[in-house]
C-alpha cells in the first residue's frame, strides 16, 4: 500500500501528462548535491546528473532548459518535476504554474503531515527506548537497544556506542558492521568523528567521511573496508565528564539534517542517564553483595573466634586436669578434623592425633625441615608427602622447644593457622608447668642429696627418709662424682643460673653415666650420685664428664673427684670426704680434669691424712677386715708384715728375724693381703700397706721409730 506522498508524487506525474499530452514525467529529489530520482533515491542516474543544469537548484519557477525538456520546481532546491517530450518543445504556462502551486502546497501539507507522523514516531521511539533501557539495570541490554534504535531512527547502516576509559573511549557496543575491527575499536580525543566528539564535547556530522577534511585520517582505512559515506556523532554526557559517543553511518551519501541531529542528542542523553543509572545500580549491587561477604565474613570470623574460644577453654581444662600432651593435640585434632602432630626440634615425635602419622620417607621429610629451619621462629608452610601442613613453632620464653603441626583442609589454611597457635601456647604452659614440677623437684632432690653429703647424723637420717618420700633410688653400691664448675673470672663466685643447670643436665645426657640416680647442684658444685660399676669405666666417666663440662661450659674450669665404692647411702657422708680428697689431687693439675679416689695414689694418701678422721677412714680403707681379726691374730699378722717391711720384703729374712720357717712367712703375707686387698707384689700397695701400718702404730700411741725384734 503506497503511502501518501507516493500517491501524491502518482497524482502530480498524471496531471503533468494531461497537461502536456504524450510527454513523460518523473520527480527529482536533491540529496547531498546530486539529483535523484523519487522512486529510486539510493541510485545515482547518471543520465540526469548530465542533462539537469547545476544551476537548477536555484530555480523557482518553472523554466525550459532544453529542447524537449522542462523542469518545475515544486520545493525549490529540493524536490521538483522533469518533463520531457521527443517531438515538440515545452513551455511553461499559467495552467502549468497553477498545477505548479497546488501541488507545492500539496506536497507542503504531505511534508508536515510526514513531519508529524515522524515526529509521532520519534517520540514513540524514543518511548519505547526509555521505558526499555529505564527498566533494565544490565548494561550491555541498554547499550544493544539504543543501537538498535539510534539505526532504526536515523536510518543509518551502523550505529555503536564508545565509552570511556581512562583517556580513550572504546567501542562496547555495534550493530551492522562488517568488519571485526570496527567491534573493538580504540581512539583517544581529537581520532576520528568519535574522538573529535570527544574532544568538543558537541555533536558532529561528516557527509562524506573519506574526503572530509574535519576530521583525523587514523580510521580511515576502517571507512573503506565499512564502505562507509557518511556518519553523526553525539556525546554522552554524564554529571562531570564526557562518559562516551554514540555514533552512526551509512554506507551512502547523504546530509545529516538538524533532525537528525537532536534525534540523536536525544538518544545519546537518553542513553546517558541509563547509563550512569545502570553503573549506580550495579554499584550499589556491588555495595550490597560487598555488605553481605563483609558480613558473612564477620559470622565466620565470629564463629571461629566462638569455636576457638572454646578451644582453648577445653585445652586448658585438659591442662588443669592433668591431661598431657597427647590430649591436648587429640583435642585440637578433634576440633579441625584433622591431623595434629607435636615433635621436638630433632624430630621426635611428642604426640599425634587424627590420620597422617608422619612414618618413614613422611618422618624423613619432616626431619629435614626441621634441619632448614632450625632458626625460624615464625609459622611455615610445609609440604609432606604432597599432603599440606601448617608448622606452628611452640616457644617457651626466647627459646623455641618443639613444633606443632596441623594437615591443612581444603579452605581451612586460616582456621588450622590460629588453632595450631592455641596448641602452642597450651603445650608452652604444659612445658613451664613441668619444668616448674622438675625445678622443685631437683630442688628437693638437691636438699636431701646434699644433706646425705654433708650435714650431721640426725639431719642425714631425715634425709634418708626424705629421699623415701622422693622415691629416690639410693640403694647400693653407688659411686659419688663432685665436680667444680670454676668461675668465669678469678675470684668470682656467682650462682649456678637456669641456663648453667639446663646446659650441665644436657651433658649428663649426653655423657649417659650408668645408672644416674640423682644430680644436685649448689652453687658452683655438682654432685652426681650413680651407680658403682668397673674402677676403668668409672674413671673413664670422669674424664668424660670433665671434658664434655668444659666444652659447654666455656671459659670455665672444670675438676671432678670421684669416691670409691659406696655400700649404700648411709655411708655418703664418707663417699663424699673421698670424692674432696679426689678433687684436692685434680686441683693439682691447675687444669680441667678428673681423678677417682681408687686411683689418687700416694698423693691422696697424704692429703687425706690431714686429721684423725681422715686418718681412721684410712686405715679401714687400705687395712680393711684385718682390723677387725682377734687381737692375737691382728697383731700377729701386724708385726709380721712390719718385720717383712723392714727387712726389704725378704721371705727369709723375716722368717730368721721371727723364727719361724719361711713359709710361715709366706702364708702371713697372704692372709694379709687376702684382708686388706692389698697385692704385695707391687711397689703402690706395699706403699700404701706400710703408710697404713705407720698411722695405726700412731692411732695406737705407740713410737714411730719402734720396731720390733
Amino acid at each position: 500500500m503506497l503511502g501518501r506522498s507516493e500517491l501524491l508524487v502518482a497524482q502530480i506525474e498524471h496531471a503533468l501528462s494531461q497537461l502536456f499530452p504524450g510527454a513523460q514525467s518523473q520527480m527529482l529529489l536533491h540529496s547531498a548535491g546530486i539529483w535523484r530520482r523519487w522512486a529510486s533515491p539510493d541510485e545515482v542516474d547518471d543520465v540526469a546528473r548530465l542533462v539537469v543544469p547545476a544551476e537548477m537548484q536555484h530555480w523557482t519557477t518553472p523554466r525550459a532548459f532544453a529542447p524537449g525538456r522542462l523542469y518545475v520546481p515544486l520545493t525549490p532546491g529540493a524536490v521538483g518535476a522533469l518533463v520531457e517530450h521527443v517531438s515538440g518543445a515545452l513551455e511553461p504556462s499559467d495552467e502549468l504554474e497553477v498545477l505548479r502551486q497546488y501541488a507545492t502546497l500539496a506536497m507542503q501539507t504531505c511534508e508536515r503531515q510526514r513531519l508529524a507522523r515522524q515526529g509521532l514516531e520519534e517520540v514513540q521511539a524514543v518511548q519505547r527506548v526509555a521505558e526499555r533501557i529505564l527498566k533494565s539495570h544490565d548494561l550491555n541490554e541498554i547499550l544493544l537497544h539504543i543501537t538498535m534504535e539510534a539505526k532504526r531512527l536515523l536510518s543509518s547502516d551502523i550505529c555503536g556506542v564508545l565509552l570511556r576509559e581512562g583517556d580513550e573511549i572504546v567501542m562496547r557496543r555495534c550493530v551492522g558492521n562488517m568488519s571485526p575491527e570496527t567491534a573493538v575499536l580504540r581512539m583517544g580525543p581529537g581520532q576520528g568523528l568519535a574522538g573529535l566528539v570527544l574532544a568538543r564535547r558537541a555533536p558532529s556530522s561528516v557527509d562524506d567521511y573519506v574526503s572530509s577534511g574535519t576530521i583525523s585520517r587514523d580510521f580511515f582505512h576502517l571507512a573503506e573496508a565499512e564502505a562507509v559515506r557518511s556518519a553523526l556523532a553525539a556525546p554522552l554526557l554524564g554529571r562531570e565528564q564526557t562518559i562516551g559517543v554514540l555514533e552512526v553511518w551509512r554506507r551512502r551519501a547523504s546530509t545529516f539534517t538538524d533532525a537528525d541531529n537532536s534525534r540523536l542528542v536525544a538518544l545519546a542523553n537518553l542513553a546517558s542517564i541509563a547509563i550512569e543509572n545502570a553503573e549506580l545500580y550495579a554499584s550499589q549491587k556491588q555495595s550490597v553483595e560487598q555488605l553481605a561477604q563483609a558480613n558473612l565474613a564477620l559470622n565466620q570470623r565470629y564463629d571461629t573466634v566462638e569455636g576457638l574460644s572454646k578451644l582453648t577453654q577445653d585445652l586448658m581444662q585438659l591442662l588443669l586436669d592433668g591431661g598431657g600432651l597427647n590430649a591436648i593435640v587429640a583435642g585440637a585434632s578433634s576440633y579441625l578434623g584433622a591431623a595434629v602432630v607435636l615433635v621436638d626440634l630433632d624430630g621426635t615425635l611428642l604426640a599425634h592425633a587424627g590420620q597422617g602419622r608422619p612414618e618413614g620417607e613422611m618422618l624423613d621429610e619432616l626431619q629435614a625441615w626441621l634441619a632448614r629451619n632450625t632458626r625460624t621462629r615464625e609459622p611455615q608452610p610445609l609440604a609432606l608427602q604432597s599432603m599440606n601442613w601448617r608448622a606452628h613453632p611452640m616457644s617457651v620464653g626466647n627459646e623455641t622447644v618443639a613444633w606443632v603441626l596441623g594437615e591443612v583442609g581444603p579452605l581451612q589454611n586460616d582456621l588450622t593457622a590460629l588453632a595450631l597457635a592455641q596448641v602452642a601456647i597450651v603445650g608452652a604452659l604444659h612445658r613451664l608447668e613441668q619444668r616448674a614440677a622438675s625445678r622443685a623437684r631437683s630442688e628437693t632432690i638437691d636438699a636431701i642429696v646434699w644433706d646425705l653429703l654433708q650435714a650431721e647424723e640426725p639431719t642425714r637420717t631425715a634425709a634418708m627418709d626424705r629421699a623415701a618420700d622422693a622415691r629416690l633410688d639410693l640403694s647400693g653400691p653407688l659411686r659419688l662424682f663432685i665436680a667444680e664448675l670454676g668461675p668465669t673470672t678469678s675470684g668470682s663466685a656467682e650462682p649456678l643460673q637456669s641456663a648453667m643447670r639446663r646446659q650441665v643436665l644436657d651433658v649428663i645426657g649426653e655423657v649417659r653415666p650408668q645408672g644416674v640416680r640423682a644430680v644436685a647442684l649448689r652453687g658452683l658444685s655438682l654432685a652426681i650420685l650413680c651407680t658403682d660399676g668397673a674402677l676403668d669405666d668409672i674413671e673413664r666417666l670422669a674424664v668424660q664428664l670433665a671434658r664434655r663440662l668444659q666444652d659447654r661450659l666455656t671459659g670455665r674450669m672444670v675438676l671432678i673427684g670421684g669416691s670409691s665404692a659406696c655400700p649404700s647411702a648411709h655411708k655418703l657422708h664418707v663417699a663424699f670426704r673421698e670424692s674432696q680428697i679426689a678433687l684436692d689431687v685434680a686441683r693439682q693439675l691447675q687444669r680441667s680434669g678428673a681423678v677417682v679416689y681408687d686411683r689418687a695414689g700416694v698423693l691422696g694418701l697424704l692429703l687425706g691424712l690431714r686429721h684423725e678422721a681422715g686418718m681412721q677412714r684410712f686405715l679401714a680403707l687400705n687395712l680393711g677386715r684385718l682390723l677387725h681379726e682377734d687381737e692375737k691374730s691382728r697383731e700377729q699378722l701386724l708385726q709380721t708384715l712390719r718385720i717383712f717391711f723392714d727387712v726389704n720384703c725378704s721371705h727369709e729374712a723375716a722368717a730368721q728375724r721371727l723364727g719361724v720357717h719361711r713359709k710361715t712367712i709366706a702364708n702371713r703375707i697372704a692372709k694379709v693381703s687376702e684382708l686388706t686387698g692389698l697385692d704385695f707384689s707391687t711397689h703402690d700397695d706395699r706403699l700404701v700397706a706400710d703408710i697404713s701400718l705407720y698411722v695405726h702404730r700412731l692411732l695406737s700411741g705407740g713410737s714411730t721409730d719402734e720396731r720390733s725384734p
